[in-house]
């Protein structure tokens, strides 16, 4: 069988001269082709890699070895601590600061390991008498004369005392008031805002504390309205007087007053002092230990003479629950 010539037949030189140039063109474009992939790639490298921003949190370092690492800081925030002036206050309110009276009373001494006494009351007579009596009067209570004997002004000053501490309302020196007594303190106001002089009625102990320019005066026992109901016929006028016996709450000052006796038409007013209208502080010959009068505050008819004399109109009433 005879060979094909396309088999056996030598490629010429002109041929195999072509096929150098045609491999030399393709490793040429490859090249090329290559090299320009290269800025291809780094464009999308670009897309691709994430880039920091001003808010991503930065790569930690790591410290070297042997060394502390630094502590992390935190940023500090400022704590609004809330302030009279940026509190909210009622309608009606003021953030005017409390006033702050000086200390105007003095030391109160040490008195000493408790020693019982008998039980005093009115009728009683001696030095267990007078020792009450000074101790009652150095804390401001009234108790009138300081003379040894148990009269009605020591009854009172008693009985303001244990209205004040809450105790008993009894007026006799129980061994319940003489240990609450022993270390009891001075009685203080709850409306120092109103600054001195004030009068400060406290419905619910019915204690009156009496403030002139240099500090508390005197505690006085009360006897308030008995917030009842009442019709009776007036003293004055003979007619039918109808209404509830209330003693009004709030901030109010003296107004005017009347020396001496005055009929009114639910009874007799001694010295009163007018604090709202027909509302008064007055002398009454009862001031019984709970809340009984027809709205008016009563305290005793010793203590209204000097009451009357010392307090001047103006002064700043402050009555409350």
């Amino acid at each position: 069988m005879r060979k094909s010539a396309c088999l056996t037949k030598k490629p010429s030189l002109q041929w195999t001269n072509h096929w150098r140039w045609v491999k030399l063109l393709t490793l040429t474009t490859t090249l090329v082709a290559g090299v320009s992939c290269v800025p291809s790639f780094l464009k999308t490298a670009e897309k691709t890699t994430p880039v920091a921003d001003a808010t991503s949190e930065p790569p930690k370092q790591e410290a070297p070895e042997g060394a502390t690492p630094a502590a992390a800081t935190t940023p500090t925030v400022p704590t609004v601590v809330p302030t009279e002036s940026n509190q909210e206050l009622p309608k009606g309110e003021t953030s005017t600061p409390p006033v702050k009276p000086p200390a105007d009373l003095p030391t109160l001494p040490n008195p000493g390991p408790f020693s019982q006494t008998k039980i005093l009351q009115v009728g009683s007579r001696g030095d267990a008498v007078l020792a009450l009596e000074k101790r009652l009067a150095l804390l401001r209570y009234d108790v009138g004369a300081v003379d040894g004997h148990y009269d009605e002004q020591t009854w009172q000053g008693v009985v303001a005392f244990q209205k004040y501490a809450k105790l008993k309302r009894t007026g006799t020196y129980t061994l319940e008031t003489q240990q609450a007594l022993h270390k009891a303190s001075y009685p203080e106001g709850k409306h120092a805002e109103l600054g001195w002089p004030r009068i400060e009625i406290d419905i619910p102990r019915q204690v009156l504390l009496f403030f002139d320019e240099k500090g508390l005066n005197r505690a006085l026992a009360v006897s308030s309205g008995s917030d009842r109901k009442y019709c009776e016929v007036s003293k004055k006028s003979g007619k039918q007087v109808c209404g509830v016996a209330r003693t009004p709450r709030g901030r109010f000052h003296i107004q005017y007053r009347i020396p001496g006796w005055r009929e009114s038409d639910l009874g007799k007013l001694f010295n009163p002092l007018y604090f709202n209208g027909g509302f008064a502080i007055h002398g009454a010959p009862k001031v019984p230990v709970y809340n009984a009068s027809h709205g008016c505050v009563r305290i005793s008819v010793a203590s209204s003479k000097w009451f009357f004399d010392t307090v001047k109109n103006g002064t700043p009433v402050i009555v409350f629950d």
